[in-house]
């Protein structure tokens, strides 16, 4: 169990905006920054407080700049929680702080999201440039930053208000360079133009207009113009004069909105607020379409926040041509709800952004046929972006001194490997060849026969690597059977000692009664003991003796 100490004084607030802006301090600038990452996550639960610090996890992130750090401090963070198992720090430490080389590392105690844990607040899409201040001087020490999810919030709601389709994440559906060098982005102009307006109108009268921002929306908030902007800036007004505590209110702010009449379907037996899609399969033919093709719908409502976009899509028009361009990467129909269940964000992205991933394989010499088999067995690495891809392979390749024929075997048959966490890959490698002593020779040799071995977690394989060396069995001999460090290293000593009581615990090929040393950890105790040709009775009085 993590231990993070005592839970540090809140010293950030939110600000009454439209976007959702952090304003963090502290008696330092490196607490400033604590408190904004934070905040962040603070603003994702309605109760941070149920947020316990069971591990621990590390993020290291630089800049160009301040302000090109706290961006990246915040997004490598905001990264850990989207890919790294949903996991919400409850409290933020920076251990080193290079005000100099713009680089931080930090540690965050916290947890795995669990919904029904820790009640939902508003989901934190991407971080933005956008009204981004740093201050850093004697007696004021603060920074403030801005996410984009308040635009999609309240898009959201002027879609569910006029029955649109309109919640694809705002971090991949618009074109914005957010690098460092790119300090403004369309969101800064809608930021500017949200004043009070003295428009008014009456939604029933303006559906056709509405209609067509969302559409203009949906494909690039660059192509807004003023008056469409106008449009939006009067309904966000109108938003704010409702009482928080009203039916109308809730309706439209709800995680999974409450459809109104003007739908022309009657909802009224539908709960205003649910976290299951339960309350709404009887009645959504989305919903039922996509039991039928073998989604498992408890599953994918495990997954923070995507009940909120699939309870609103047409399967005709939305879902379909997913399904269409998923065969096409060659996946069969019997895996297509398995891999809906496993990755339901493959509905929130668009297919030109999945293309441009497909894309990006295809450059670098992996086959139609390898792709498909990539996205049936892991295809998370179709959400990410081409320059993580890039990146993540890059690393691999540095890593392991990879060939390039040698790369696309590895990850065909373990794609999983790309969107694994990167800081978990280095602190294995930096425990094989660090701490235990592994050369760069094994470490690829490992790697090509048991890639996932690298995806263990490092305390674990610690503590197999000392019951092998307990067992007495060599580096070498453990290079040349990476596969026994993904067994219950219980599992692996008891047979091990099974082994020495028969004379056979040598692992040497060449030697008679030759056992492999993968085999302990491999194949349910009646298939071993029909593989190395002893009576499983014999195994089972041992155990019952040791």
């Amino acid at each position: 169990m993590a231990h993070g100490g005592d839970i540090p004084e809140v010293k950030y607030e939110y600000l009454d905006h439209t976007a959702d802006v952090h304003k963090s301090g502290g008696d330092s600038l490196e607490e400033a920054f604590e408190q904004c990452a934070t905040s962040m996550f603070g603003y994702m639960t309605t109760d941070y407080n149920t947020v316990e610090m069971k591990e621990e996890k590390e993020v290291e992130a630089e800049g160009d700049d301040l302000m090109g750090l706290l961006f990246h401090f915040l997004d490598e963070w905001l990264f850990v929680f989207s890919a790294d198992a949903f996991f919400i720090p409850r409290k933020i430490v920076i251990t080193e702080f290079d005000k100099e080389n713009f680089k931080i590392k930090s540690i965050g105690y916290g947890e795995e999201f669990d919904i029904k844990k820790h009640p939902q607040g508003t989901e934190v899409k991407a971080i933005t440039y956008s009204n981004m201040q740093i201050y850093d001087k004697e007696g004021q020490h603060e920074v403030k930053s801005v996410s984009k999810k308040i635009f999609e919030r309240m898009f959201s709601k002027l879609a569910c208000r006029f029955g649109r389709r309109f919640v694809t994440p705002c971090s991949q559906r618009l074109s914005i360079s957010e690098d460092v060098h790119s300090k403004t982005d369309p969101w800064e102009t809608l930021a500017k133009s949200y004043k009070k307006s003295s428009l008014q109108h009456k939604h029933s009268e303006k559906i056709n207009e509405i209609s067509q921002v969302c559409d203009i929306m949906n494909s690039d908030l660059q192509s807004c113009t003023p008056e469409m902007l106008s449009e939006i800036e009067a309904y966000l007004d109108e938003v704010e004069k409702l009482d928080p505590h009203s039916t109308e209110w809730d309706m439209m702010t709800s995680f999974l909105p409450h459809p109104d009449e003007d739908r022309g379907i009657r909802y009224n037996f539908l709960k205003p607020k649910s976290t299951s899609f339960e309350d709404y399969i009887e009645h959504s033919e989305t919903l039922q379409k996509l039991v039928m093709i073998g989604v498992d719908l408890s599953a994918v409502q495990e997954f923070p926040f995507i009940g909120n976009y699939i309870i609103r899509l047409d399967f005709e028009r939305d879902i379909i041509p997913k399904l269409l361009y998923l065969k096409d990467l060659g996946v069969y129909d019997h895996n297509l709800g398995m891999v809906l269940t496993t990755n339901p964000f493959i509905l929130e992205d668009p297919i030109n952004k999945l293309q441009s991933v497909v894309g990006y394989l295809k450059s670098k010499k992996f086959t139609d046929e390898m792709i498909g088999k990539m996205v049936t067995r892991h295809s998370m690495f179709l959400i990410m972006e081409v320059g993580q891809v890039d990146s993540k392979l890059g690393m691999f390749q540095k890593m392991f001194g990879l060939k390039g024929d040698q790369m696309r075997e590895v990850f065909s048959i373990h794609p999983i490997l790309i969107s694994h966490n990167r800081k978990k890959i280095q602190d294995v490698h930096f425990l094989f060849h660090k701490i235990w002593g592994f050369d760069h020779n094994q470490l690829q040799a490992m790697f090509l026969k048991c890639p996932l071995a690298f995806a263990e977690e490092p305390q674990t394989l610690q503590t197999r690597l000392e019951n092998l060396y307990d067992m007495e069995v060599s580096m070498e001999t453990i290079a040349e059977n990476p596969g026994v460090l993904l067994g219950d290293h219980h599992q692996v000593r008891r047979r091990h000692a099974f082994l020495k009581e028969i004379g056979r615990a040598h692992y040497n090929p060449e030697k008679a009664g030759y056992v492999s040393l993968e085999s302990l950890a491999k194949r349910t105790a009646e298939k071993w003991c029909w593989k190395i040709g002893v009576p499983k009775e014999h195994y089972v009085t041992f155990l019952k003796t040791e």
